[in-house]
């Protein structure tokens, strides 16, 4: 896992800037039918990070929508373009994705595993040393 780093990234017609500084909680591919119909892609890469170190500046709109599990699933994307920025779970308040696509510079990232992979499709090409959970692996317990 990364340290802390500088997240910076945009929208594609600009109007949304934003900058995390922070320690990623959590990389991962979602493969899930709802990351696939929101971004239009085989699968999301997304990085988590605290909700507090995340800052954006212009207008975003948001959707909310249930998960499998029935939590609510809240969606940002760019009022004008309608590229999708980040996402919350209620299940997990503290904590908000960013979708790498919007990133200035990703080469950083490095996802943990692949989440919901019992959905992915037959042709999306996986790493061997990425883990494979076939729904959304349960969060670590603390202690």
């Amino acid at each position: 896992m990364p340290n802390t780093q500088t997240i910076n990234g945009t929208c594609l017609c600009g109007q949304i800037r934003y900058k995390a500084v922070a320690a990623p909680l959590f990389q991962a591919h979602c493969h899930c039918q709802d990351c696939r119909r929101n971004g239009g892609s085989a699968f999301a890469a997304l990085v988590f990070v605290p909700i507090e170190s995340l800052n954006w500046q212009g207008e975003t709109h948001s959707f909310c929508h249930n998960s499998d599990s029935g939590n609510t699933m809240t969606k940002h994307f760019c009022s004008n373009c309608g590229s999708q920025m980040f996402g919350t779970n209620s299940a997990k308040p503290d904590r908000i994705h960013i979708k790498v696509g919007t990133m200035d510079d990703a080469k950083w990232f490095q996802p943990q595993c692949n989440v919901w992979a019992s959905s992915r499709l037959p042709s999306t090409p996986v790493s061997p040393d990425v883990k494979d959970f076939a729904t959304m692996p349960p969060a670590p317990t603390k202690k």
